[in-house]
């Protein structure tokens, strides 16, 4: 099942615009043969270093037993999911933007809320979850344009999946949407809770954190920001 999921997600699209179906596929092979080598290389330097840290952590908590069946290829569980995690690191904006369509005139915002999201927190690499909604107001003439409701929720997930704090979260949104759509303006409300806040430090369980990132319109436009607001608002 993990061959078809990856093919309907990339590789179907990428072959059904190929004039050369099997030397696009022969030259794309050679890519990810070289990729999976490159992160399985990086995957076994973290799984050192993660043997490290739990041997640390059992130099400094003595009744830690390393050798209980559950830390069993823990290391190498961790190198996997930092990797996973950070995935969005290797995916470039314009990717996801690949495919538009003519605004045909509409001029009025473009909403897509509540998008779920898990990103990871540059400070103490504890994760923080939380919602993002985005909208933008496309151009009504010229070479306006819109995006399939997807794009919107996968330029979030794209952006989440790499280690940062949420401010940079909403202005890369932002800044993605703004560059490669070109519209009126862009607005991107977030709101997470941190796992750094909640299970240390302070030990907040229920705060949250809302940052938003406005561009054009949005920012010069109260009225406009106020309609946005209203309709994310639950």
């Amino acid at each position: 099942m993990a061959y078809e999921k990856s093919f309907n997600l990339e590789l179907a699209k990428k072959l059904a615009k190929s004039e050369n179906p099997e030397a696009f596929l022969e030259d794309e092979l050679g890519h990810m043969k070289h990729r999976m080598l490159q992160l399985n290389s990086a995957r076994e330097k973290m799984n050192k270093g993660f043997s490290q840290v739990l041997q640390a952590l059992a130099e400094a908590f003595p009744n830690v037993d390393l050798k209980d069946p559950n830390f069993q290829d823990t290391p190498n569980r961790m190198a996997r999911a930092l990797i996973e995690v950070c995935s969005g690191l290797g995916v470039e904006d314009r990717e996801i933007f690949s495919t538009s369509f003519p605004s045909e005139g509409y001029n009025q915002v473009v909403i897509l809320k509540n998008i779920e999201f898990t990103s990871l927190c540059s400070h103490h690499f504890f994760p923080f979850t939380g919602r993002a909604s985005v909208g933008y107001l496309p151009k009504s003439h010229g070479n306006g344009k819109v995006v399939g409701l997807s794009k919107l929720a996968r330029i979030v997930d794209v952006h989440a999946a790499r280690p940062q704090l949420q401010e940079r979260l909403s202005s890369a949104i932002m800044k993605a949407i703004q560059k490669e759509l070109d519209p009126e303006g862009v607005m991107v409300v977030i709101e997470a809770q941190h796992g750094c806040l909640t299970c240390r430090g302070a030990k907040k369980a229920n705060a949250s954190m809302v940052t938003s990132a406005l561009s054009g319109n949005f920012k010069d436009d109260q009225k406009l920001r106020e309609e946005f607001l209203s309709l994310i608002k639950d």
